[in-house]
């Protein structure tokens, strides 16, 4: 009950005011959704996926690759940095069984 004496009253003008700034919040935040929404299609091309194959199975092309077309890949730093890490990671898979095969440990 103490929340309705606190409540201050709004003419129209100022009623509307409000409702204008809303409307105009709910619709920014509608049009961050659907970029989002966009670019989590366009990640999912068949050209990003191609670039995310030769991160992991070839790094030393695959991560160069990557940072190169980044804008046209639709990468986000984040997103970047974390096929970065993969193809690191990779990379270093590759390397210790190579030199388990050849027998240098």
């Amino acid at each position: 009950m103490a929340e309705n004496k606190n409540k201050k009253k709004l003419s129209k003008e100022e009623l509307h005011e409000e409702n204008l700034r809303l409307h105009a919040e709910v619709k920014a935040r509608r049009q961050t959704s659907n970029e989002d929404s966009q670019r989590i299609v366009q990640t999912l091309s068949l050209r990003n996926i191609g670039a995310y194959f030769l991160v992991v199975f070839l790094p030393p092309i695959g991560i160069p690759y990557i940072w190169k077309k980044q804008e046209q890949l639709y990468l986000r730093n984040s997103s970047l940095l974390l096929w970065t890490f993969v193809g690191g990671v990779c990379l270093f898979g590759y390397l210790k069984l190579i030199i388990e095969a050849l027998g240098w440990i």
